[in-house]
């Protein structure tokens, strides 16, 4: 499998009743002719209701270039849901609308959910001829995730980005960039054990940004000049600055990385080409660059997900690192996943700590598997044992926090396990290495691990050097070899030798 990949995804709808008079052909018109020129491997989703309009049809019919990918853009629109022989329930004036409970599969009964699926799959059919091998869309319930890939052989899926409660769906605690078999339970969640794996990946879109992605404002302050989600779509202040867009692609593709580096990008044309032309050539153009001097590959989500397939038998361990700042500020961040959990290590000035650290259980199981949505909002999750975003509040600050001051870190790959070497402001070294199933602490103390808003947080007991949680009813366990001391809102972790956490 290639080592560092990118894949341009531009999802097409076929109204947008927000503006009706909008031109949402153009956009589409316009990618297309780029890939074209540049012969860049691209995927177009295609939601139903474009499919529906003769343009969409006949521009994508027409085209037989081996490098354009079509696939499915799976979200509800009027005219399919009557199509099947259920009433709109869509707001007045709202052919499609994004409220999760009607234009999401998540919004129907799991019957209801495999109609859907069918009509929309069997019109893509009487269009080009063959079935769609790709599927996206912001969210995706795992039942019906599982029914396209037994009925149709569909290869592999996309779904939105790391974020909480923006539109109508928050999808939290999962692999924060990358490729994952999900688990049969719950979408957001790696597979541990081969039983419990869906064999289709799923990739996560569209170029999060690895610092300030996780927490928008928190580290950045009211100055700064930004607007909208911190990603590489070209529609948002920082898929079109040129600065910001040279440092997204040296963190995401200079570092050493575990298994491989992978980026999406692309843009769905309701955004409309006024207001995302800018970004995306000169995204193109910069990534064509690296591409031609051989420093990243072009694929179809297909190509990519059929490669992960063939070299990968389960989720590999996979790292995303910005150890810069485009703001220009003193922050450095490391993602590290597994298909056991999800942490970032986080530096901030000389304070270096853990915002997240998220435990996978392919038992934990997502909230739609075989229930219907009648919420207008949707939530998809995993099992939080560190959570800086949620459980911070009223100026409780949730951290897992190394104790002595940090002037700086660095990091190594080796073999399948991630290093980062610590310098201490004092002067002495330390080294913190990510497992697949643990994270060992050499030479960095004690670790304080502030629990933020207690009324937040899942922790249920303490007990023999283990924090015993629950969440949703779930219960699960951060061990560790060191002592826990409780004092006030905050738990030490004192051990004279070396200390792990497990998970």
């Amino acid at each position: 499998m290639n080592k560092r990949i990118v894949n341009i995804v531009n999802f097409v709808r076929g109204i947008e009743p927000r503006d009706p008079t909008s031109d949402l052909f153009l956009p589409t018109k316009m990618q297309m002719e780029i890939a074209k020129a540049e012969r860049i491997p691209t995927t177009f989703l295609l939601q139903y209701d474009a499919m529906l309009r003769d343009d969409f049809r006949s521009l994508f019919l027409k085209e037989k270039a081996p490098y354009i990918e079509i696939g499915v853009w799976l979200e509800n629109c009027r005219e399919l849901i009557e199509k099947i022989g259920l009433k709109w329930n869509g707001r007045p004036g709202y052919d499609w609308d994004w409220y999760a409970n009607v234009g999401f599969l998540e919004g129907y009964t799991t019957s209801q959910r495999k109609k859907i699926i069918d009509e929309v799959f069997g019109y893509f059919f009487s269009i080009f001829g063959y079935y769609p091998r790709v599927v996206g869309s912001w969210i995706l319930d795992v039942s019906s995730i599982k029914y396209m890939v037994e009925k149709y052989d569909v290869k592999g899926f996309c779904i939105c980005r790391e974020q909480y409660a923006v539109d109508a769906y928050t999808l939290w605690g999962g692999f924060y960039n990358g490729v994952y078999y999900p688990s049969k339970n719950n979408m957001l969640c790696p597979a541990q054990s081969k039983e419990n794996q869906i064999n289709a990946p799923i990739f996560r879109m569209l170029g999060i940004d690895p610092i300030y992605g996780y927490d928008e404002w928190k580290y950045l302050g009211d100055e700064a000049p930004h607007e909208g989600c911190f990603t590489l779509e070209p529609a948002w202040y920082s898929g079109q600055n040129n600065d910001i867009v040279d440092w997204y692609l040296k963190e995401y593709f200079s570092r050493d990385c575990l298994s491989f580096s992978h980026l999406t990008t692309g843009q769905e044309n309701s955004f409309f080409w006024p207001n995302m032309e800018k970004g995306y050539r000169m995204q193109i153009e910069k990534l064509k660059k690296l591409a031609d001097k051989g420093h990243i590959v072009f694929e179809t989500l297909l190509e990519t997900s059929i490669n992960f397939a063939s070299a990968y038998k389960s989720t590999p361990p996979q790292t995303l690192m910005a150890l810069s700042s485009w703001a220009k500020r003193d922050h450095k961040s490391i993602w590290y996943n597994s298909k056991f959990y999800r942490s970032n290590l986080f530096l901030n000035g000389k304070s270096l700590y853990f915002r997240d650290i998220n435990l996978f259980n392919d038992q934990y199981k997502e909230r739609y598997i075989n229930r219907r949505l009648k919420k207008w909002d949707a939530t998809y999750d995993n099992l939080p044992v560190v959570d800086s975003r949620i459980w911070s509040e009223n100026g409780n600050e949730c951290a897992l926090k190394i104790e002595n001051n940090a002037k700086d870190v660095s990091t190594k790959v080796d073999g399948d396990n991630l290093e980062v070497d610590v310098t201490f402001s004092n002067g002495k070294k330390g080294k913190i290495i990510f497992f697949e199933k643990r994270i060992k602490f050499i030479g960095c103390g004690n670790l304080i691990f502030t629990l933020g808003e207690p009324t937040k947080t899942d922790i249920v007991s303490i007990k023999n050097n283990m924090i015993n949680y629950s969440h949703r009813n779930f219960m699960y366990s951060l061990a560790t070899n060191a002592e826990i001391i409780k004092k006030g809102n905050q738990l030490e972790f004192v051990s004279s030798r070396d200390i792990e956490l497990y998970f």
